[in-house]
């Protein structure tokens, strides 16, 4: 993120009056989630539900202005459709009665009665603080059950972030390295996933390429497995997910992944056979969600927050009214609204405003 996306951030979030501030999450935990709420309130800003979104578009593109410059509105939604966001997030939604937008991953999504316990089973000393994200790994994203309860609640929306969210790496460009987030559980979540899970301890470390959506993609790279291997045994030779707690741990796994990365083979490009076309998942995507909860899906977040015109067309035959969007906006034109997204974490500087 370069500086002038940061200043962007810092007026939307601070400055920009009259328009709903969008915060976007994947994870959260309780007490983080709580404080950002409670903030809020303090702050007295009315949090809106998608219902009241829908009416503040602008049929010209963006947010429309609503009422006085004064008044203050903000938004909270959730992409992937992650296992906390029935963990933690709805029993917070209740407990202060606000509401939120989840996008979620159809073809992640279980089908299954199994009960997973979430905060109010905690609260009621029903299942111990150990025991209550056990059922993360076990189950890393939400049921078809759990989202029937929330939505019928009136207090979650939930919406579309494309049918299978497929992630393919696009260069030899290191981004990052696997590292914990919320729960200890892997921050590129997609690699995780899409690796059927495998022991986080060998998991850490290993580096994340350049990555792309897949339908958007007609050739990716395929890096060498050695390169994984080397740095994960880097991170345990260095403390395992204790290396994580020094400040500086990015900036030696990158000087020692340059300094390692010359004894290793050149990875290859191959054309990529896509499990799905952009204009499949779109529109499949949509058809599962109003299917299952009887409930009109008309957002889509754009997976990794990228986009192509080629996708616009397929949104609006598909029915969808908006298209969520990262931190800046995707280079994407065409007749709906590309609402941009403000990070979660930016909630906390709305206490100096």
């Amino acid at each position: 993120m370069n500086i002038f996306t940061k200043l962007d951030l810092l007026y939307r979030t601070g400055f920009q009056a009259g328009k709903p501030k969008i915060f976007s999450f994947h994870d959260c935990l309780p007490d983080v989630f709580s404080s950002y709420i409670e903030l809020l309130i303090y702050k007295r800003y009315r949090i809106l539900g998608a219902e009241d979104l829908l009416e503040r578009l602008d049929p010209a593109g963006g947010l429309r202005r609503q009422g006085s410059a004064s008044q203050k509105e903000a938004v909270l939604t959730f992409d992937d459709g992650r296992r906390n966001c029935w963990t933690v997030i709805f029993p917070l939604l209740k407990k202060y009665k606000v509401k939120a937008s989840f996008f979620i991953i159809p073809s992640r999504v279980k089908d299954t009665e199994e009960y997973f316990p979430n905060l109010e089973d905690y609260w009621n000393g029903r299942v111990s603080w150990e025991n209550l994200y056990s059922s993360h790994r076990k189950q890393p994203y939400l049921t078809w059950k759990e989202l029937k309860v929330m939505h019928e609640s009136g207090l979650v929306d939930i919406f579309s972030h494309s049918l299978s969210h497929d992630v393919v790496n696009v260069s030899s460009r290191v981004l990052d390295f696997q590292h914990p987030g919320v729960y200890e559980m892997p921050v590129y979540f997609d690699e995780w996933f899409q690796s059927a899970g495998p022991q986080l301890d060998s998991f850490w470390g290993m580096p994340i390429y350049e990555r792309a959506w897949a339908p958007l993609v007609s050739n990716c790279y395929k890096p060498v497995k050695i390169a994984d291997t080397v740095m994960n045994e880097f991170v345990k030779k260095n403390g395992g997910f204790l290396f994580f707690k020094k400040k500086d741990w990015r900036k030696k796994l990158f000087e020692y992944f340059q300094s390692a990365r010359k004894s290793f083979p050149l990875g290859h490009f191959k054309k990529l056979e896509s499990k799905e076309t952009a204009r499949e998942s779109i529109f499949e995507s949509k058809r599962q969600i109003e299917a299952r909860l009887k409930n009109v899906c008309y957002f889509f977040s754009l997976p990794l927050y990228q986009g192509s015109k080629e996708c616009m067309p397929f949104l609006e035959e598909a029915g969808y009214k908006a298209v969520f969007s990262g931190p800046k906006r995707a280079n994407i034109k065409g007749p709906l609204p590309v609402l941009s997204r403000i990070p979660s974490f930016w909630i906390k500087f709305l206490s100096y405003f």
